[in-house]
């Protein structure tokens, strides 16, 4: 939920991918513009109380995420639970209700998050084989442009061309 909640406000969304940092984020997205946004899911009350003894919650510049939300069901967190500047996004019925947006943390640990994405590019780079990353993106780029479909560009809307070849 949270995954499709963020992809329509950021270009890229990564979730649920461990990294050798001090934050694992559940949700992360980013957007040129707008920075980066985290998302923390807790299903449990337990889980909540055990987060915020983690050293990226007690120090908020140790952690990821201009803007930060814990998601949960309904009721499970408060507004008056969350540390300062922390939104909160309750999922009721298969959608998400923002309690409380978020405030910013423009004291972020950006070097995390740039860790976060290299170790994310390193793993897409592994998976792709022996190509350089930039070689297979431009080829995709290409791809695109060969089935009218144009390259993303900032602050462009995409339009999908979905008539047969």
């Amino acid at each position: 939920m949270g995954v499709r909640w963020l992809s329509r406000q950021r270009s890229v969304v990564l979730y649920e991918f461990a990294s050798s940092g001090d934050e694992n984020p559940d949700v992360i997205g980013w957007a040129p513009e707008a920075g980066s946004v985290l998302i923390e899911c807790k299903l449990s009350r337990s889980d909540f109380l055990k987060d915020a003894k983690k050293t990226v919650r007690r120090n908020p510049r140790a952690g990821m995420g201009h803007r930060r939300y814990y998601l949960c069901p309904s009721d499970l967190i408060q507004v008056n639970d969350l540390p300062p500047k922390w939104g909160l996004l309750w999922a009721i019925g298969g959608q998400i209700i923002v309690k409380r947006e978020a405030r910013g943390h423009p004291e972020r640990n950006l070097a995390a998050e740039v860790r976060f994405l290299s170790s994310m590019l390193r793993r897409a780079q592994i998976r792709i084989g022996t190509r350089p990353l930039s070689e297979w993106l431009r080829g995709e780029n290409r791809f695109e442009a060969k089935r009218g479909i144009p390259p993303v560009r900032h602050g462009a809307i995409q339009k999908t061309n979905f008539a047969p070849n």
